[in-house]
């Protein structure tokens, strides 16, 4: 019997985070850094929002209304209203969950605590793990 992934497997534990009152500028260069896409944003344990790049090429466009994107911070543009998932729960119901709502990140609990992220770049990336070790092989020589 084949073995299904976990949550655990796929997302991107302990995540960079920051919290409500840190800059724009600072939150966009933390992304740079690390290279990811979403934020969770916090309220000393709490998690109160993901601030996606979405949100900040939006704020970031002309015309948008936001002249003084400078002076922002995550909490300004974090979204409020997200999916969060405990740890435990099964990673199929998750994706099909993420799918059905058109969302593209999930924030991961364990005990009420943040425990990670899932993003469609996480699946997509074991994803494509799966794709090459089911239909490839650990000995096919186009296999980096």
């Amino acid at each position: 019997m084949k073995h299904m992934p976990t949550l655990a497997e796929v997302m991107t534990a302990f995540p960079v985070h920051v919290t409500e009152d840190v800059s724009l500028i600072t939150a966009v260069a933390l992304m740079s850094e690390h290279g990811c896409h979403h934020l969770p944003v916090m309220d000393e344990h709490r998690v109160v929002g993901i601030l996606g790049a979405e949100e900040i090429k939006l704020a970031q466009s002309p015309g948008h209304g936001l002249d003084n994107a400078a002076g922002l911070t995550a909490g300004d543009l974090c979204q409020r209203r997200f999916a969060q998932v405990d740890l435990h729960t099964r990673l199929d119901v998750v994706l099909q969950g993420m799918a059905q709502d058109g969302r593209n990140a999930v924030i991961v609990l364990k005990q009420d605590r943040l425990a990670g992220i899932l993003t469609s770049q996480d699946a997509c990336r074991y994803f494509a793990l799966w794709l090459r070790k089911e239909f490839l092989g650990d000995d096919d020589p186009g296999v980096a």
